[in-house]
């Protein structure tokens, strides 16, 4: 979510254009019209298979971090939803997470290359790939990722900008 001079935003996409629109004079998210076209096409891809594939590794560790008021709603929720208990939909977790980095080998193929999805530095297609790996790391202790993964080293990279801020928060990536 993004509080900015009386604005409220919560999607990521519509922050990344508002902050492209609004500061053209700050560091380009995008990098011009192809840029935004393939954010496009890559906040999809996080939305819809990344994140289904990380949710139901850590979906009971999230339960632990909902307020206590609304962990009700959110267990009936999720586990009408997908079909389950919360329980459940960990069990096995362990030999499930290797299908989870199967689909990020096209992750792993480009940052093999070079430092970042965008290139050199990071930009939107970093950001949002980066987010379901920031909030796993603010709900769970599990291991998405083995630490030999080339994807293991570029999301080390993404924790370190800003001065380390994103080791701020959540627990400690294994």
């Amino acid at each position: 979510m993004l509080q900015d001079s009386g604005t409220v935003i919560s999607d990521s996409l519509t922050i990344a254009e508002y902050l492209e629109k609004t500061y053209p004079d700050g560091p380009t998210l995008f990098g011009g019209n192809v840029g935004r076209a393939q954010a496009r096409f890559i906040n999809a891809w996080a939305d819809k298979v990344q994140i289904s594939a990380f949710r139901p590794l850590i979906v009971r560790d999230a339960y632990d971090h909902v307020d206590p008021t609304d962990q009700a709603y959110y267990r009936e929720n999720r586990e009408s939803r997908y079909g389950g208990t919360l329980e459940d939909m960990q069990t096995d977790r362990g030999t499930r997470v290797h299908e989870m980095r199967r689909l990020l080998e096209l992750v792993r193929t480009a940052v093999s290359r070079q430092g970042f999805l965008a290139g050199d530095a990071p930009a939107y297609a970093d950001y949002t790939v980066f987010g379901s790996f920031m909030w796993a790391k603010s709900v769970s202790t599990f291991s998405l990722l083995e630490s030999d993964d080339p994807v293991y080293a570029w999301r080390g990279r993404m924790l370190e900008l800003f001065d380390g801020l994103g080791h701020e928060t959540g627990y400690p990536v294994a």
